[in-house]
């Protein structure tokens, strides 16, 4: 009886770990937010918001290239140039 206890335990410690990383959540992969050195941590917030409320891919892009134009125009008003990164990633000029 103590050894079908001590058995019980141990599997019980050794499955535990197993069951507790199948239950963590996939890491979030970041996008470096165009401008984001422009922009307040508060409007940096409200663009992660606004991305996660799209309702598709095609909705999230025409978020982000409003937002780059944006971000450009403030940029040029500042006399800065606003780097996209994306668009070296996906192998655009």
């Amino acid at each position: 009886m103590v050894l079908r206890a001590l058995m019980a335990a141990a599997f019980f410690i050794t499955t535990q770990p197993a069951a507790a990383a199948a239950a963590e959540p996939a890491p979030v992969q970041r996008e470096i937010i165009p401008g984001s050195e422009l922009m307040t941590s508060q409007e940096r917030e409200r663009y992660r918001q606004q991305q996660r409320a799209a309702g598709s891919a095609e909705a999230r892009e025409r978020l982000r290239a409003d937002h780059v134009k944006a971000m450009e125009e403030r940029g040029r008003t500042r006399g800065l140039a606003v780097i996209d990164h994306s668009r070296n990633r996906k192998g655009q000029p």
